[in-house]
């Protein structure tokens, strides 16, 4: 006969209770190695860049807004880009601007032409940064311009009634 007859049923939720109150609960921890700001030879925040642009976009630039590092992504390259033009579902283009889009630096260093001025105030990024941190986003491997395709395309692809 048993002594205690709830006794292993109760094992679990008590094991659960002591490991949540001991080490704090899953989302409570990072998912991903969290970035490191850097100091990089080239790029500081404020720097607006002139890039290879798409065609119609010699205006756009590119703003420095963060520069990181993680041991598995490497360098990162956090800009705002302004002045391109996007595509809507009816074709028509209009000024658009990125708050937050974070690239490899090679594919910065592939994209940018002309370093044009460094502002001492920065855009608030925080929203998109935040946001791209919480869900351990990737990086553009690919030029700005190509980017700003990609983004387009999906835009449309994923926006508009087919």
């Amino acid at each position: 006969m048993r002594m205690f007859p709830y006794r292993s049923s109760a094992i679990v939720p008590l094991l659960f209770a002591v490991t949540t109150l001991t080490r704090g609960f899953a989302a409570d921890q990072p998912k991903c190695a969290q970035p490191q700001v850097i100091e990089d030879p080239t790029y500081k925040p404020g720097q607006v860049w002139s890039y290879k642009s798409r065609p119609g976009e010699d205006k756009s630039t590119i703003t420095i807004l963060r520069v990181e590092s993680t041991p598995k992504m490497g360098v990162i390259v956090h800009v705002r880009i302004d002045g391109f033009k996007l595509e809507n579902c009816a074709g028509n283009r209009g000024d658009s601007a990125m708050d937050h889009a974070p690239f490899t630096k090679a594919a910065i260093d592939k994209s940018v032409v002309k370093l044009l001025r460094t502002e001492k105030d920065l855009p608030d990024f925080q929203e998109g940064y935040t946001d791209w941190l919480s869900h351990c986003g990737g990086l553009y491997q690919m030029s700005v311009a190509d980017a700003l395709t990609a983004t387009n395309k999906t835009m449309k692809d994923h926006g508009c009634d087919k």
